[in-house]
């Protein structure tokens, strides 16, 4: 059996016509998101409600995207009173979802990141919320505020009122933004050689057929056909080693090279991933594997 959480700003409606037992009813739930779900009610254990604040009911703020592109998302937050203290953030889907499944809602989900920062700083949560709120406009760039922004990724800015209390005094006020893959480049690019060398080294030869820029690294095979099978497509497995692994200058190339790499295990089964790159993969994700000495 299963027991589902839902928010009251799900509206479940049941239709009976003529029914005498669960077994004949549906749920029809329609989410915070805006998705509906048909449900058996055969198959519900129990249904619990959360009472949450309103969401986007008023003036209090306005949130406009400034800039957004394949690795740039930046967020003005203009509040209605210049005087108002208000917590502002922006985070992903995963998160975003996480903050209702697992905390119940955005707000709690924010305040145990306060009290990690409190416990790390040997203070209590309300000393360190004045470093954590804002007054007066306020624009975030998420590439410096939030961290490393993906291509063809869903993100939420929100914000809301917060007084030094610690207590939530306007509703929440979220925006959904995604942001867009990058042009796609027309740059042949081809993997002629890989030769692995002393020291954990290895050799690329790569032949492109234009300037454009291109992505290469080195990942251990477990790495890489794990990641493929379990998020389902190779593209998944790039989108999670760029989360993970910043891609810095030391692996993004212009033009016909070679290219000597650092893997961190001899005698290994390792993946060269080959790909244009222009915050995200603008050419076809190339895999070849290779063994290490």
């Amino acid at each position: 059996m299963k027991k589902y959480n839902l928010l009251l700003l799900a509206i479940i409606l049941v239709t009976s016509l003529g029914a005498q037992t669960k077994k004949d009813y549906n749920l029809l739930v329609h989410q915070k998101d805006g998705q509906q779900v048909t449900l058996d009610a055969a198959e519900i254990d129990s249904i619990s409600f959360m009472k949450l604040p309103p969401i986007n009911t008023g003036d209090d703020f306005s949130i406009e995207v400034d800039e957004i592109t394949s690795s740039s998302l930046n967020v003005k937050f203009t509040p209605k009173d210049n005087n108002i203290t208000y917590y502002a953030c922006l985070t992903d889907q995963l998160a975003f979802d996480r903050a209702w499944d697992e905390y119940g809602s955005i707000y709690e989900m924010d305040k145990g990141w306060w009290q990690y920062l409190a416990e790390v700083y040997s203070k209590s949560w309300l000393e360190i919320l004045p470093s954590q709120v804002s007054k007066g406009p306020y624009t975030m760039h998420g590439s410096d505020d939030y961290g490393f922004i993906l291509w063809n990724h869903t993100y939420y800015a929100y914000c809301y009122g917060l007084d030094a209390e610690g207590q939530i005094t306007t509703p929440y006020y979220i925006k959904q933004y995604k942001t867009p893959k990058p042009n796609p480049s027309g740059n042949v690019l081809t993997i002629e050689s890989i030769t692995p060398g002393d020291e954990n080294k290895v050799k690329v030869k790569i032949n492109a057929s234009n300037e454009d820029q291109y992505y290469v690294c080195a990942q251990k095979k477990s790495y890489v056909d794990y990641y493929v099978e379990s998020l389902g497509s190779v593209d998944a497995m790039f989108k999670n080693l760029i989360m993970s692994m910043n891609p810095t200058q030391l692996y993004l190339h212009n033009g016909s090279k070679d290219i000597e790499l650092y893997c961190g295990t001899s005698n290994t089964d390792y993946v060269l991933i080959v790909c244009g790159y222009d915050g995200g993969p603008t050419t076809a994700i190339q895999l070849k594997d290779f063994k290490t000495k």
